[in-house]
């Protein structure tokens, strides 16, 4: 589980939020664009400074980890991958650093790429990737790695619709059984509803509403929140993960 308060001053902006995400739960984090969303994930993964709060996982403080060291994992709508190592050795990269042999890091790596479609592209070098392969591509290398939290930062974000689809039915697939905690950062409501149980509507550097996809566009507390359900798609969020209308 991970537990942060999360203070970051910045002024005169302040994010002042706390987030509490079991093993096995997606936690949507929605908010319009400079609400600390961001920020937030960056400070969970070490890549941001606080200025005072906590994170825990599992109630092991980590203030004072390095990024490498938290067992964190972060998928940006911008991939990072090596340009001087293959698709292959990218996704392998994960594993070899946690000390598996080359041979076992790349039959590793090669499973996950079949998974994700990519199979075929072992050997191309990143740059030669169309950005939904490259986004696939980021999210098997992440996840190859084995981490405890898994952080997505507008994962689907700026993607053809095709595209976006299948990225979206990937990542839904992959997060229904990953065993460790995760935040996604959106700011479309239709992706909170379809890969989150819960969502976290942050807006102004603070946390205005929590609750379920449905309870949030049914019963929304801030205008903000009213306006998610009247985005397009999203008039009707029902049942939780996976269902919209």
């Amino acid at each position: 589980m991970i537990d942060a308060h999360l203070v970051a001053e910045r002024p005169p902006f302040l994010l002042d939020a706390r987030l509490r995400v079991a093993a096995g739960e997606v936690l949507a984090l929605l908010g319009p664009p400079g609400a600390g969303k961001t920020t937030a994930l960056r400070i969970i993964a070490g890549l941001a400074v606080p200025t005072g709060g906590h994170v825990l996982l599992d109630d092991v403080p980590l203030h004072a980890r390095p990024p490498a060291r938290r067992a964190v994992g972060m998928v940006l709508r911008d991939p990072l991958l090596f340009g001087h190592l293959s698709v292959l050795d990218n996704v392998a990269f994960g594993p070899r650093r946690h000390g598996a042999g080359r041979a076992e890091a790349r039959r590793v790596a090669a499973a996950w790429l079949a998974d994700a479609g990519l199979g075929a592209l072992a050997d191309a070098a990143p740059g030669e990737l169309t950005p939904g392969q490259a986004r696939r591509a980021s999210l098997v290398r992440t996840l190859a790695a084995g981490p405890r939290v898994l952080l997505l930062d507008d994962p689907l974000g700026g993607l053809p619709d095709d595209t976006r689809r299948e990225l979206r039915a990937l990542l839904r697939r992959h997060l229904s059984c990953f065993a460790g905690a995760c935040v996604l950062v959106t700011d479309d409501p239709g992706e909170a509803a379809a890969l989150a149980a819960r969502v976290a509507v942050l807006e102004g550097g603070a946390i205005t509403q929590e609750g379920t996809p449905e309870e949030v566009s049914r019963y929304p507390r801030t205008r903000y929140a009213a306006s998610l359900a009247a985005c397009r798609g999203t008039a009707s969020v029902i049942q939780g993960p996976g269902h919209v209308r």
